[in-house]
């Protein structure tokens, strides 16, 4: 069983990806990777990106997908950026599964109760991994 957390920041999707095996061991896959727009108001760069993401959604083949989701309200520095809604709503039109929007307060109340049994490999995806780990288990 394979799973995707998705976490944006800014211009990027950064993709962590979990694969739970027969013994209940889970392992982040060397398909993680990361995503991005330079210019979200080239037509050619946001298909570019869609596209990508796509084809890598295909190519892992999960059977879930997650986006770690941001509150349209915040404000100040903590205030997502707008090319950041542009970027889940293009991964939000993938239709070959649903996309699931889940809150950081959903996965740290889930790790309050349940303990990780591995990390993310690199410090930059945390929340994307902490989103997969929940999701597969």
């Amino acid at each position: 069983m394979k799973v995707i957390g998705i976490q944006i920041k800014s211009k990027e999707a950064i993709l962590v990806v979990l694969e739970k095996d027969t013994a209940g061991n889970i392992t982040q896959t060397n398909e993680s990777a990361k995503f991005s727009i330079d210019d979200p108001a080239n037509p050619n760069q946001v298909k570019q990106f869609r596209d990508q993401i796509n084809a890598s959604f295909d190519s892992i083949g999960a059977s879930r997908i997650g986006i770690v989701a941001r509150n349209a309200n915040g404000k100040g520095e903590r205030a997502p950026s707008p090319i950041s809604f542009k970027l889940e709503g293009i991964i939000q039109l993938y239709d070959k599964i649903e996309i699931e929007l889940v809150w950081k307060q959903t996965t740290n109340a889930y790790f309050k109760k349940n303990t990780k049994t591995s990390t993310s490999k690199n410090k930059y995806q945390e929340d994307a991994f902490d989103l997969a780990y929940y999701l597969i288990n």
